[in-house]
């Protein structure tokens, strides 16, 4: 199979376009908010409120998406979702000018850019088995993750720059601009990926078909289960470190863009690693992947006033978790049939987000009781023993699993 082959797709260039504009734009705006939030309120509990509200939607509204992915045009949820997340994040910085920026109007904004979200992101995964099929299907996951590193890479690093000079409210021009070109080339897909058969089948008949496939399907369910607890320890580190950068350690916007750009070397290598490591079971790459997320974790306590062990140890964290996102976003789309991928990726996406703002309103709240270091040491604890755990059950160790996974999607699924 030749890299190139891939490209010569035109819906998937333009799809490949759309994402890289929009995750370009939503890598500022993840520096921009904290450090917004932080400077609206100075305090850790409430940075992890904005973490909870940016979570929760992905938790209320994502059988819906997927409901909704399944049942009309994919393509048209897509330019939606972009051209209703440029409208909102521009209400920032207006509002701003107009001397009516509240941290309650920050929060509203957050949540409601995370509930298009919920909505887009089974879209978007689900339409790309749709684009690409066979073998080409884990390189074009690999390359939208690249896409999404590089623009993590860069993004961060510009974003922190650009907040020193104009401001962590002025930067958000620029994600309205990403968004509006998001929007612009996915109006350039040729077809409306749209699934006719559960055109007329109610919502509430079609949710229950998706959550009846993930709780029957033994690989599916026990995947995720494994990245809820995962996601635990997970939910309480991420929803504290912009306040342990900002607050603990006294680093500057430029310095917290550095590390934001720094960290995804471990997913450059992670995309390299994920095609090297094609042939493996996915499930087993899931658990080691999952081990070095818990140490990664743990070893954050030893980067106070050491730099550069904070950026290796998020390397490996980051790293880790884009390889075990690539591999168990293709198992569900080498396992799942294509009627019911939608759904299906909403069902798992709602369960396994459940843990990250359960973890986070716990970490909320012991921060204010006990320091962050120890919040970090529990949470890796955690990562690390769930790991171990999951090598007892059917996710580990399968060898046929992938072909096996083929062959279970080529039979028709009927409810």
């Amino acid at each position: 199979m030749k890299s190139y082959q891939v490209l010569k797709n035109r819906d998937f260039i333009f799809l490949f376009l759309s994402a890289t504009t929009s995750k370009f734009g939503t890598s500022f705006f993840q520096v921009a908010l904290p450090l917004l939030v932080y400077k609206l309120t100075k305090s850790p509990s409430l940075m992890a409120v904005t973490f909870v509200l940016e979570i929760t939607p992905q938790v209320l509204f994502s059988l819906i998406g997927g409901a909704f992915a399944d049942k009309i045009s994919k393509k048209m949820i897509l330019l939606i979702g972009d051209i209703i997340s440029a409208a909102l994040v521009i209400v920032i910085p207006l509002s701003a000018l107009t001397y009516h920026l509240d941290i309650w109007l920050v929060y509203i904004i957050a949540f409601l850019l995370s509930s298009i979200s919920s909505f887009y992101h089974p879209s978007f995964e689900s339409i790309v088995p749709e684009i690409l099929k066979g073998e080409n299907l884990i390189q074009g996951n690999s390359l939208l993750k690249l896409s999404e590193t590089i623009t993590t890479f860069i993004g961060p690093s510009i974003a922190g720059v650009l907040i020193s000079m104009i401001g962590s409210i002025n930067i958000l021009y620029f994600n309205f601009a990403t968004y509006f070109f998001s929007a612009l080339f996915i109006s350039f897909i040729a077809h409306k990926y749209k699934n006719i058969n559960n055109a007329n089948q109610s919502m509430i008949n079609s949710i229950k078909e998706g959550i009846d496939y993930v709780v029957k399907t033994k690989l599916i369910f026990i995947g995720t289960v494994f990245i809820f607890l995962i996601n635990l320890g997970y939910g309480a580190m991420e929803s504290l470190f912009m306040f342990y950068l900002k607050g603990p350690l006294h680093l500057s916007s430029q310095y917290i863009g550095l590390i934001f750009s720094l960290q995804t070397l471990g997913s450059f290598f992670s995309i390299y690693l994920a095609n090297k490591l094609n042939k493996f079971p996915r499930g087993n790459i899931m658990i080691l992947a999952g081990i070095l997320i818990g140490l990664g974790q743990t070893g954050l306590i030893l980067s106070q006033g050491l730099l550069v062990i904070l950026i290796v140890c998020r390397i490996i964290i980051i790293g880790s978790v884009t390889l075990l996102s690539i591999n168990w976003f293709t198992l569900r789309q080498e396992i799942v049939p294509s009627h019911l991928l939608g759904r299906v990726i909403s069902s798992t996406r709602m369960l396994s987000y459940l843990a990250l703002p359960f973890g986070g309103m716990l970490s909320g709240i012991f921060v204010e009781h006990i320091s962050v270091n120890i919040i970090f040491i529990l949470a890796g604890a955690i990562t690390i023993i769930i790991s171990f755990i999951a090598i007892k059950t059917s996710l580990f160790n399968k060898k046929q699993q992938i072909q096996n996974g083929i062959s279970s999607k080529a039979e028709s699924y009927k409810p």
